[in-house]
């Protein structure tokens, strides 16, 4: 019996589902159900970030980076093979349609040394870390003195004789 009669899509881990699909879509058949996989590996000098994407070319993939170091890598899976009248599928396993998948990226990453590379199947973007002294903290807003209420600035003050 498939998965759909069994119910068990709605026995998925929700927490997964949220990091690769927005609340606003609907389950549908050009969204992929089942993501490209990722390992992502931190080094003494960079990040290594590895996605699974077999079959896809180069041009079916964007990598881009949203606010707040927010890693998006996306593509397109489209069905080759077209249906011709008198076919009968015994199997279909492959997943077709858009994925995504979004990372956010800490704050000791180089956001200008993003590389990425394609080879059989697989996507591999490199990063590399900011040195220690380069990176950004938390902006720090100071706080100045407060005035005493019904008191005016001194070149507004009025003498009285």
């Amino acid at each position: 019996m498939g998965s759909e009669l069994l119910g068990l899509d709605s026995f998925l881990d929700p927490f997964r589902i949220l990091e690769h699909v927005p609340l606003a879509l609907e389950r549908d058949e050009n969204l992929a159900l089942s993501p490209a996989r990722v390992d992502w590996r931190e080094t003494a000098t960079g990040h290594q970030i590895t996605v699974e994407v077999p079959g896809m070319k180069k041009e079916e993939l964007k990598i881009e980076v949203e606010e707040n170091r927010v890693l998006r890598i996306s593509g397109e899976r489209k069905r080759e093979e077209k249906e011709s009248k008198g076919d009968h599928w015994h199997c279909s396993e492959r997943s077709y349609g858009k994925f995504w998948r979004q990372f956010r990226l800490p704050e000791n990453v180089d956001l200008d040394s993003i590389k990425a590379k394609l080879e059989d199947g697989v996507l591999v973007i490199s990063i590399n870390k900011l040195s220690p002294d380069r990176i950004k903290g938390p902006k720090v807003v100071s706080i100045g003195a407060g005035e005493k209420k019904g008191s005016l600035p001194a070149s507004e003050a009025k003498q009285e004789l």
